[in-house]
């Protein structure tokens, strides 16, 4: 019996109205001059109506000029955001068909399918695996069209493996924009050490309309996007206008993309924050004589629509949080859709999102059944928080699925994890907890890269299974080595994440203590994994949590 928790724990949103009301000044007029000093008292008059007019209108323009440089700035930087998130949406995939080439030895049968997955997105029409040793390199296997490389010089086929091979983790950008069929191309290695390297081309739109302009929070603004770090009209990408090149107010920003840079450049198509301000000025010029009356209701107007550019930037912020919340879609798609079912064992999982950002992390849980009928069971965290975290979950996640292919036992898979990522060249490490389960033998075979241990509960016991420790993944130089553990009829077997038992200000210890306790009083493993939540982490903790429980039925 399986049984999953798909709701994600939520933090609270909402919509701030901004409001602001401006004071009303009314002007009093003083008595009347003596008949002898009318035309001193007009020229008086007159000579402060044109001072108050002339600075006004001066304070007015200086006003609009910094809040449509403010607003455009924002708006480059929402751009910007949004092409940053679509980064790993292209290089997930990637790292997913390299780690079935390596695992695999490039075998046909396997290669094909992820190079056919790729072209199911429709991002990619061309999909190739290219071996990296190689002298005059070509495509192993291929699906879709041919690339457009396969057309260039030996030294350019060459250039793309060197760089997929060097600059990993990051995805190698080819640029094939001079070609008639103008593509660009991405590929990606595991490392030094790889033996091959998985490449696809992406067709340009014809149009060169991206899909951000699609995006009805930037309809009002016109677009350039360029590969490398300038405006040069060679590397042109997309752009929003026949004439790209930009004049009068404009933004640019410079957006991290695989091993090379995407410029992007925005102007806007019309005044950002309304129609108003730029004539403000213009109407305190000509309304001048009764300055104070108008200067009154203006500064009103002025301030309300300062209010309401405001309003509309905390909507365009709001709009900017759901796309965010694809990237957490992203992650949550990255967890198995629905586990075995395995006769003889129970398995329920629970993954709860903390409170604390919008951020997505890193944690997951698996399980695998191996051809032998052994059940290889994982529990996993990714240190940090972000898109990157993310894409090194998803890496590792598949990177175990084929490594359990091949057959391997827990200690040799993590030592296997830990040539994919380094802490110290990818900022990242994790802690990993892998078992596999003899369900007939009531047996367990454990190891762990810096994980907290799972937790074995029989009857009104429960104890903390005792595993050698062995570094986080990601450490050089990290071995490991399994535990065996002799499982009780009818017990249960609780892997978890720190999200689960840390709080902040108390020591670990506490917190584990808490979690032994919680884990007693109930007769079905959904209850156990349902109370843990409850007790533990009411209405969402701090730090994402994944549990992964089973039970054996006997």
């Amino acid at each position: 019996m399986v049984e999953t928790d798909d709701a994600p724990g939520t933090s609270p949103s909402g919509r701030h109205i901004f409001q602001a009301d401006a004071g009303r000044t009314t002007a009093r007029p003083g008595p009347n001059p003596p008949s002898r000093l009318p035309h001193i008292a007009a020229v008086g008059v007159l000579g402060a109506g044109l001072a108050i007019t002339a600075t006004l209108s001066l304070v007015t323009a200086v006003i609009h000029n910094n809040n449509e440089n403010r607003l455009l700035r924002q708006r480059t930087a929402e751009a910007a955001a949004v092409l940053s998130a679509a980064v790993p949406t292209l290089q997930t995939p990637l790292v997913s068909a390299d780690a079935v080439a390596e695992a695999t030895n490039a075998r046909p049968g396997d290669v094909s399918g992820v190079l056919a997955s790729l072209l199911e997105s429709k991002r990619f029409v061309s999909a190739s695996v290219w071996p990296v040793h190689a002298a005059d390199p070509a495509p192993l296997h291929l699906f879709g069209g041919a690339p457009e490389l396969a057309t260039e010089s030996v030294a350019a086929r060459r250039d793309m493996i060197t760089r997929a091979v060097g600059r990993s983790p990051n995805m190698a950008i080819v640029n094939l924009l001079d070609n008639p069929d103008r593509r660009l191309g991405y590929a990606y290695a595991e490392g030094k050490d790889a033996k091959y390297v998985v490449y696809a081309e992406a067709a340009l739109p014809k149009n060169r309309r991206a899909r951000v302009d699609t995006n009805t929070a930037f309809n009002d603004v016109d677009y350039a996007i360029y590969l490398g770090r300038d405006s040069s009209t060679r590397e042109l990408i997309a752009s929003s206008n026949a004439n790209p090149n930009f004049g009068g107010r404009k933004a640019a920003t410079n957006i991290a993309f695989g091993d090379r840079t995407l410029h992007l450049v925005l102007t806007p198509r019309q005044e950002l924050g309304g129609t108003l301000l730029p004539r403000l000025p213009w109407i305190i010029a000509i309304l001048g004589s009764i300055i104070t009356i108008v200067a009154a209701l203006m500064t009103e107007r002025l301030v309300r629509r300062r209010a309401d550019a405001e309003f509309l930037a905390a909507e365009n912020a709001h709009l900017f949080r759901q796309q965010r919340s694809v990237a957490q879609t992203l992650q949550h798609s990255l967890l198995p859709e629905r586990l075995p079912e395995v006769d003889g064992l129970d398995i329920a999982v629970r993954y709860a999102t903390g409170v604390d950002g919008v951020d997505i992390g890193g944690d997951w849980y698996d399980v695998i059944v191996n051809d032998d009928g052994r059940v290889l069971i994982v529990v996993g965290d990714v240190s940090g928080r972000g898109l990157r975290a993310a894409t090194v979950m998803a890496s590792l996640r598949y990177a175990i699925h084929a490594y359990a292919a091949q057959g391997d036992e827990p200690a040799t898979i993590l030592t296997k994890l830990g040539s994919l990522i380094s802490v110290e060249r990818d900022d990242h490490f994790a802690t990993v907890l892998c078992g596999l389960v003899d369900v007939a033998g009531h047996r367990l075979s454990i190891a762990n890269a810096g994980h907290p241990s799972p937790l074995l509960v029989t009857g009104d016991r429960a104890d903390f299974v005792t595993t050698r420790v062995g570094p986080p993944v990601g450490v050089n130089g990290a071995s490991y080595t399994e535990v065996d553990v002799s499982v009780p009829p009818e017990a249960t077997l609780i892997g978890f994440t720190d999200g689960l038992y840390e709080r902040r200000r108390e020591h670990p210890d506490t917190g584990l203590a808490r979690l032994r306790d919680a884990s007693l009083g109930f007769t079905s493993l959904n209850d156990v994994l349902d109370g843990l939540l409850e007790k533990l982490a009411p209405g969402g903790g701090h730090d994402d949590t994944a549990i992964l429980g089973i039970r054996w039925q006997t």
